[in-house]
């Protein structure tokens, strides 16, 4: 019975990157605006109700949302004395160079170099944005999160993290990540009075 649930899982993920790998060549190809749902379903060689058991959207597709296990498990990965700051410049500049155990660098930014090239993703990322600050406050420690400065900062830093995406995206890739992250966070923290 369990070898029967193994290989079932084992195709579901096969399907599930097959699924991407098709979607992202067609946006790579043609534009993420010009493609359809059932485009990509065609091209992976699934019904449209199959790509959608596996994605809820082409946005969420591409806009890759972390679960609040992975979140949790990089906030816990650091210190607990870390400041709020330092925490999560840590775990952009550990998601980014080694994945962080959610996804491969190069992936990441072979997605954002398809989001910053279309103005519609660029805004709907803010979203996306949004739903990870709050996965993030979730995983700090109470007294944290009802800390309206915590808030704050999280949500700024998540801000940041979408234009060090896009960024980096714009580059290709060529500037490495830490100088990237240095750049956006000190234009942020240049803002203080």
């Amino acid at each position: 019975m369990t070898g029967t649930g193994g290989r079932r899982e084992e195709k579901r993920q096969q399907t599930h990157e097959r699924i991407f790998d098709e979607a992202m060549r067609l946006f790579r190809e043609r534009g993420f605006e010009a493609i359809a749902v059932g485009d990509i379903a065609a091209a992976a060689g699934v019904s449209v109700p199959t790509f959608y058991a596996h994605y809820e959207s082409k946005d969420h597709l591409i806009l890759a949302l972390p679960t609040p296990k992975e979140v949790v498990r990089l906030v816990h990965a650091f210190p607990a004395d870390m400041s709020t700051v330092e925490l999560l410049r840590q775990v952009m500049v550990t998601t980014l160079t080694e994945g962080g155990g959610i996804e491969d660098p190069a992936r990441v930014l072979e997605r954002w170099r398809i989001i910053a090239a279309s103005p519609s993703l660029r805004l709907r990322a803010a979203g996306f944005e949004r739903a990870t600050a709050d996965m993030i406050l979730r995983a700090l420690p109470p007294e944290e999160t009802d800390n309206p400065r915590t808030q704050v900062t999280v949500t700024a830093l998540m801000s940041a993290y979408t234009q060090i995406l896009l960024r980096w995206a714009e580059s290709d890739g060529k500037r490495p990540v830490e100088e990237v992250v240095k750049d956006v966070l000190g234009a942020l923290r240049d803002l203080s009075p």
